[in-house]
Order: C-alpha cells, then structure tokens, then sequence
C-alpha cells in the first residue's frame, strides 16, 4: 500500500471508531435500544476489521496490539514527529 492508501485506511479506522464510541456514549443512557445495540456492534466489528488489516500491512496502531505478533514490533512504526508518521 502506497501513503495515501495507509492514511484512507487510517481516515476508514478513526472514522468508525468515533461512530462507535459515539454510540457507545448513546447507549449509557439507553441501555434498551436493542436497535442501536446492534449498530454498536456492527461498527466495532468493522472497526476491528480496518484494525486487522492496518496491523497487517504496517504493524500495531495501538500499544494494545504490540505484543498480539511473534515479536515485539510497537518500536519499528514511524513515531509521530517523524516524517513519514504526519504525511
């Protein structure tokens, strides 16, 4: 994947992460809504989903998923004041 594939992927990833949080924030108060329950977990699932597939092509997106390879690979992704990190 080219830069802008990984920063549309990176864009796909934030953008159903928020509409899940979002709906999470909805469901604190109401907790009954079998219909926006569902909603929930469609978006984590493809949340989850864009995860994987970011973590395949360049490593772990969150410290979370460092130790989930066979090596500890959280150090060898671009940090942010690196270039290639902020294109």
């Amino acid at each position: 994947m080219n830069d802008e594939a990984k920063l549309a992927l990176l864009k796909k990833i934030q953008q159903y992460n928020f509409a899940a949080y979002d709906m999470l924030l909805y469901l604190d108060t109401h907790a009954d809504d079998a219909k926006a329950f569902a909603i929930y977990k469609e978006l984590m699932a493809k949340y989850k989903m864009l995860l994987n597939e970011y973590q395949q092509a360049y490593g772990p997106l969150t410290i979370e998923n460092a130790a989930s390879q066979n090596e500890f690979t959280w150090h060898k992704a671009p940090w942010p004041w690196e270039k290639c990190a902020n294109a």
